[in-house]
């Protein structure tokens, strides 16, 4: 479908509207835990740089605030140095001090804002399947074109493809989303033919999208009719998003294998413009994708956090970790100096984007 032309307006809200709950859940989790473990947090705060409004809760003693630079949140807790929870030297004696908590509690507070995040992908999609209703289109080929891919790969109609690459194929669009990610590369599947069971290689085309400054694979086949939208009970609902939350993150992962190997197309970086166009264009397609868009990027971004990088929550667990096995903390010093370092890697990473995203607003 064609993105609609957005004004800056509309990018700016729909861009908010997306990552603000997503960003509040993802502290949320944070915040829970803390107070869960005693733990005092002396700020929450969406946004960075300097407040615009906020209030202190008198039951807590903790700031809320709404910072000028939406780009994300921070809580941070009795003891830390800054936003990216760097402790202070002593931090660990203070009573009530992130420092201070159990290993395990510290690793449960930081492994809790990645979690709140695919619990509020789960939420949103289960809401959607729930009252919406959930589209099921199987993983049956309807039609293969002539002389395309998929016909000369053997490919025929009535074919219902389990399995691309070892990953299954619950879907339609499970196949569709594989295919598109690999243009030019050759591709395992297998595929039920009227009950047996049958391997074949399957080489997408490349197919330059103009309007999405994309390669993207093209197959050649069609899906059946046989498709259907029905609203789900609760607990089928639920089993439904917990299965496209992992679905998702599988994904996901095979992207930052793809950006590993090299594989990847610098269209498929989305900095935040990159996500305020498509999160406008979302809000303006309606709130069934817009509520999909926002369960999608939540599941991204706790992934992200859960890299093994200094600043990110990966990179705490990762400290955590080291002090299990060694018995001890790895030293101030050192975990100052790799927090700089995940700090400059994060933001070398946000200006290479950030220049994609300018370059394709421009170009």
């Amino acid at each position: 479908q064609n993105m609609p032309d957005l004004s800056a307006l509309q990018m700016i809200i729909g861009f908010l509207l997306l990552l603000t709950p997503v960003v509040f859940f993802h502290e949320l989790g944070h915040y829970w835990a803390a107070r869960r473990a005693g733990v005092v947090v002396e700020v929450f705060s969406i946004g960075f740089g300097p407040e615009i409004f906020g209030w202190t809760s008198k039951s807590t003693g903790t700031r809320w605030r709404f910072a000028a630079i939406p780009l994300g949140g921070y809580v941070r807790m009795r003891g830390d140095e800054n936003a990216a929870s760097a402790p202070g030297e002593g931090a660990d004696r203070m009573k009530g001090s992130f420092a201070g908590a159990s290993l395990a509690n510290r690793i449960l507070i930081v492994a809790a804002g990645p979690m709140a995040n695919f619990i509020l992908g789960i939420l949103l999609f289960a809401g959607v399947y729930m009252t919406f209703g959930k589209i099921e289109i199987p993983a049956e080929i309807g039609e293969v074109m002539p002389e395309t891919p998929a016909a000369v790969s053997g490919l025929k109609a009535g074919d219902v493809v389990t399995e691309i690459e070892g990953v299954t194929i619950r879907n339609f669009g499970d196949m569709r989303g594989l295919v598109a990610e690999s243009p030019g590369r050759p591709l395992d599947f297998v595929v039920d033919r009227n009950g047996q069971i049958l391997s074949l290689i399957v080489t997408p085309a490349s197919r330059y999208i103009e309007e999405l400054q994309l390669n993207i694979g093209f197959l050649g086949v069609r899906s059946t009719n046989n498709i259907s939208q029905k609203r789900l009970l609760p607990g089928s609902a639920l089993v439904a998003g917990t299965s496209d939350a992992f679905y998702n993150a599988i994904m996901i992962l095979r992207g930052l294998a793809r950006l590993g190997k090299g594989q990847m197309q610098a269209a498929e970086l989305q900095g935040p413009i990159g996500i305020a166009k498509i999160s406008g264009s979302a809000m303006v397609q309606g709130v069934v994708p817009f509520i999909l868009l926002t369960a999608l990027i939540s599941i991204n971004l706790g992934l992200i956090y859960l890299l093994p990088i200094p600043a990110l929550d990966g990179g705490h667990l990762a400290f955590f970790f080291y002090e299990a096995i060694a018995g001890r903390p790895l030293p101030l010093a050192a975990q100052a100096v790799l927090m700089r370092i995940g700090m400059s890697l994060l933001l070398t990473l946000m200006v290479v984007v950030m220049f994609f995203d300018v370059n394709r607003l421009i170009g």
